[in-house]
């Protein structure tokens, strides 16, 4: 006999053949010859023999347990099912011209009885739980088949003459019953099985399939046909219990049969005997086989369990001389019975899962042993070896695309979040790296690619990795794959994500990344990902260096916040001005007088604008029509639409949001294109008092302005009138504030005459210039007229007029004692200069005589007596103080102290033990001065000596003051400013040696 090639087979199972322990005795147990029935309950194995006795054995050594008698003599025991779960048997006995007796017995209770009990018939007989008694008729004809619900309220009898009958009713609780006939024919009836609902009953006949109804009046009638033209053998049905279809067998196959029609077809072309509906999806089959031999026939028979989901033979197992008469299961145990002809039982248990998937995959079937592995929910580790033996299989066979996606397969195993050796059973990288190093040949550079992306998009990839996976991409020319990483790609900074996980984007090497797609010339997505990394100033080089899409480049810019957009018009500015002047002008004018406001919308990634090149005519029209920032505006007014001007005068009208740069940032960006500098200088100058500015920033841009007006003589020639009168009335304008010095300078470089002589006029001091201009003349009193107008604001010109007076006789004779007098008042009052540098400029003139500086000089002397005896004074006073503190700190160390205080000096009650006192005749109770806790300055030595609390700050304050003096020996810089600045430098040194700046070092604390 071939079976079907179609079906694999295999050995899942492990078979136990059992000899009957009383094999061939007095007393035989299931060799019995006479036995008519057989059964597994949840504990015992029961069987009936013709004498109407029930036997239970054993499971575990297969040994007699309880025999007990069932019914009267007469009757025979053809039937015996279990309750699921239970030891709850239920049998059914004949007896010719008798009704059929259904009893249920609780084998508790029967194996609770006492032997003496036990052996008595007329007791166990009726030790039954419930009995009926099912009539037939006239009961002539024996019951072919039984069937009953789970709960035992609905029990259908087939008959041979074609009748089915149904018993209902409480059975487990013996409430009484019903009994009706539901269906009549006249082929006989191979079996019956309640549908799930149990409203619904199978019927097969031998020439029929059908249903019945088990409930209303349905007068025999079949509820609906499921076959006309074909029937079934007796045993060659069994119900799905988890589909509720009926299993049919025949010659051909297995058909499945819903309550409605045929379902479904099974092809299994083998002639068969008997099915067992097992557990999970295994169908036990029963096939006879007959060999031709020589002298006879052998009679063989095929035992074959078939896994009908996975369309395979599980177990095959072939039995000589011998046939299967009862095959029952096991659910206990998930064990199946068959018991031969020859008085052995079998025993089928099926395999561990593990060992069936070893077993599979020593056969390579990787697909099969998958299957299994999903069906039994089997952990990863078994789901991610198979998988992977797999693809190494396949590989092996240089089936690379189908490995690839084995490989693909196991990742989805892995766990991302252990992929360490120690919490996962596969170290992640290393199996990465083993995949990588398969696949590393050109010619399979496809299937890496589709690996590492599976491994990026199960967040598996480090940064290596998706570096690697890019290259695959490049090599490939995959921009649309590109193009989607860049997209997906999450970049935040913020330190909130960053505690969430290490992503792998952030480890990237993003510069590696960008020069790899510029070797492959990939500068539209180098583009995406610098706007995705929030790199401006990368953006703008690309654009313009690569791509030339100044356009879009300028586009993008104007959406940039200011400061990025300062330093990309620093260094790119100069190659703008080259290829778009105007747009390149307007927008430094805008960011450096405060009127930038970033745009919400740009064109960065607009295909559609054409890349751009130096335009000549362009370069001429502002030639022509611009040549100053006025000029420059009103071509602005005319050349953009008028909702484009509404927004342009909003933003001149508009208050900055920021402080505008300093414009000598972009000064070298316009070489080669003065007429734009100079509208940009102009349109500075112009807001430059508006936003109060930087003064220095203001004579930068006067003196540039100055020589661009100046150098453009040079460039233009016949406008050399013009750019003459801006330069001359830019220098009066702005008189106060150009640099003299480089007004000068530039005027001698282009031979400007009028800026030369305005340089050689401003550089005299004003007031300086008008009393020299006096002196000059020797008008005395016009000399007097401007140091008496100007001496207040600048008080030098009292000691010019000192020294103008005596530089000759006949002014010094022009000059009366009054005007001495206030001369000498006011350089004294000014402190300009010193007594002996007075008289140095006195003695000069010899006309001059000491009458004329007497009462100053007695004012001087009478000053400096008064300064000298304070100084003694307060000499005095230091030298008794100090004695007085010297003698407090000998009677302070050498002397004891006397303490008269009976008032804590923290809480004011009455001082009482423990107390502490200090030398400065403070007290206080101890716990008082635990409560005030005092805490050591930075500089101060950690002291464990309590400290008094009134007097802490005294100390403190002493101690900084002597530290403050200390230091201020190495403060140089502080000394020679305070000796420049002050009119007594002795002083200045002898206080700063009162300070100790000459000690070596601080003394001890």
């Amino acid at each position: 006999m071939l079976l079907p090639s179609t079906w694999r087979q295999f050995q899942l199972f492990d078979f136990l053949p059992v000899r009957d322990p009383n094999y061939k005795s007095t007393a035989p147990l299931f060799s019995d010859p006479q036995l008519t029935a057989i059964t597994s309950t949840q504990t015992y194995i029961a069987f009936a023999t013709q004498d109407t006795y029930v036997k239970l054995l054993t499971k575990d050594n297969f040994t007699l347990a309880r025999s007990f008698c069932a019914y009267d003599p007469g009757y025979r025991i053809t039937f015996m099912k279990p309750l699921a779960h239970s030891n709850l048997l239920v049998t059914l006995a004949e007896k010719q011209n008798s009704p059929a007796v259904i009893k249920v017995w609780d084998l508790n209770k029967i194996m609770n009885l006492d032997a003496a009990s036990a052996e008595s018939e007329e007791v166990t007989i009726h030790k039954y739980v419930t009995k009926v008694s099912v009539h037939d008729g006239a009961d002539f004809y024996p019951i072919s088949c039984f069937a009953f619900n789970d709960y035992l309220t609905c029990i259908a009898l087939g008959y041979t003459n074609g009748r089915v009958i149904i018993v209902r009713g409480d059975l487990l609780r013996d409430r009484g019953s019903k009994q009706r006939l539901v269906y009549e024919s006249v082929d006989p009836v191979t079996s019956v099985h309640f549908h799930k609902s149990e409203e619904i009953l199978y019927v097969t006949t031998t020439s029929k399939i059908l249903t019945v109804l088990t409930t209303g009046r349905n007068d025999g009638k079949p509820l609906r046909v499921l076959s006309a033209s074909s029937g079934v053998a007796v045993g060659c049905a069994d119900m799905d219990t988890r589909s509720s279809r009926l299993i049919v067998a025949n010659t051909d196959g297995f058909k499945y049969y819903n309550h409605v029609s045929k379902a479904q077809v099974v092809n299994f072309t083998l002639e068969k005997k008997r099915i067992l509906r097992l557990s999970k999806d295994y169908l036990l089959v029963v096939c006879p086989i007959e060999e031709s031999s020589a002298p006879g026939k052998n009679s063989l028979t095929k035992i074959l369990i078939l896994d009908m989901s996975n369309m395979h033979i599980s177990f095959s197992l072939t039995i000589p001389n011998s046939t299967i008469s009862h095959a029952f299961f096991s659910s206990a145990e998930n064990d199946v019975f068959l018991l031969s002809t020859d008085g052995i039982l079998y025993k089928l248990h099926e395999k561990p899962i593990s060992q069936q998937v070893e077993m599979i995959l020593q056969r390579d079937l990787f697909s099969i042993a998958l299957n299994l592995a999903d069906q039994y929910n089997l952990d990863n580790e078994t789901r991610f070896r198979i998988n992977k033996l797999h693809a190494e299989n396949l590989y092996e066979h240089q089936d690379f695309d189908a490995s690839v996606s084995k490989y693909i397969d196991c990742l989805h195993l892995t766990d991302s979040k252990k992929n360490s050796t120690k919490d996962s059973f596969v170290d992640v990288d290393d199996f990465v790296i083993h995949v990588i190093k398969r696949f590393k040949e050109v010619s399979n550079i496809s299937n890496m690619t589709r690996f590492l992306a599976s491994l990026y998009e199960l967040n598996l990839a480090d940064s290596d990795h998706l570096t690697l996976l890019l290259c695959c991409y490049c090599k490939l020319k995959k921009t649309s794959e590109l193009d989607a990483f860049i997209d997906s790609l999450e970049i935040n900074d913020s330190p909130s994500d960053s505690q969430k996980g290490d992503s792998p984007t952030r480890n990237l090497n993003f510069p590696l990344i960008i020069n790899l797609f510029k070797e492959c010339g990939y500068f539209k997505q180098v583009i995406r990902l610098l706007y995705k990394l929030n790199h401006p100033y990368m953006i703008v080089e690309v654009q313009m260096n690569e791509l030339n899409q100044f356009g879009n480049c300028m586009s993008y810019m104007k959406s940039l916040p200011i400061d990025e957009l300062l330093r990309i018009l620093i260094a790119f500015s100069k190659d703008l001005l080259d290829y778009m002047p105007l747009e390149t002008t307007e927008l430094l004018i805008n960011v450096f007088t405060g009127k930038y406001k970033p745009e919400a919308n740009h064109s960065l990634f607009d295909e559609s604008l054409s890349e751009s090149s130096p335009q000549e005519g362009s370069k001429d029209l502002i030639h022509n029509a611009i040549s100053s920032y006025t000029a420059f505006l009103g071509y602005l007014s005319r050349n953009v639409p008028q909702s484009a001007e509404n927004s342009i005068l909003e933003t001149t009208d508009s208050e900055p949001t920021y402080l505008p740069p300093r414009p000598s940032l972009v000064f070298p960006c316009f070489v080669n294109h003065p007429r734009e500098f100079v509208v940009f200088l102009e349109a500075c100058m112009d807001t430059f008092e508006k936003y109060q500015g930087n003064t220095s920033d203001k004579k930068d841009l006067l003196i540039t302005l100055f020589e661009m007006y100046l150098s453009m003589c040079k460039e233009e020639p016949e406008k050399t009138d013009e750019w003459l009168e801006k330069a001359r009335n830019l220098m009066y304008d702005n008189a106060k504030l150009v640099d003299v010095s480089s007004i000068l300078l530039i005027s001698h470089v282009y031979d400007f005459k009028e800026g030369e002589a305005f340089a050689k006029q401003a550089s005299m001091d004003f007031e300086e210039g008008l009393l020299r201009m006096a002196q000059t003349t020797g008008d005395l009193k016009a000399a007097f007229e401007v140091v008496n107008k100007y001496g207040k604001k600048k008080p030098i010109l009292y000691k010019m007029m000192l020294k103008f007076i005596v530089s000759s006789n006949e002014i010094f004779k022009q000059a009366t004692a009054a005007d001495f007098r206030l001369l000498l008042d006011e350089i004294k009052s000014h402190k300009i200069a010193t007594t002996l540098e007075i008289i140095n400029i006195m003695s000069s003139n010899e006309n001059a005589n000491l009458g004329l500086v007497k009462d100053f000089l007695i004012e001087y002397i009478s000053q400096a007596n008064k300064e000298i005896s304070n100084n003694k004074k307060l000499i005095q006073s230091y030298e008794g103080e100090s004695t007085k503190n010297s003698f407090k700190l000998t009677e302070l160390t050498t002397k004891p102290v006397i303490f008269q205080s009976t008032k804590c000096s923290s809480c004011e009650l009455k001082l009482d033990f423990p107390l502490i006192h200090f030398k400065c005749k403070h007290s206080y109770h101890q716990r008082c001065l635990i409560e005030n806790i005092y805490i050591p300055s930075e500089n101060e030595k950690v002291d464990s000596k309590p400290k008094c609390p009134l007097c802490i700050n005294e100390l403190q304050s002493s101690r900084a003051l002597r530290e403050t003096q200390f230091k201020s020996k190495d403060n140089y810089d502080v000394f020679d400013m305070d000796l420049n600045d002050a009119t007594d430098r002795f002083k200045v040194i002898t206080e700063y040696l009162g300070k100790g700046v000459m000690e070596t070092e601080l003394p001890n604390k």
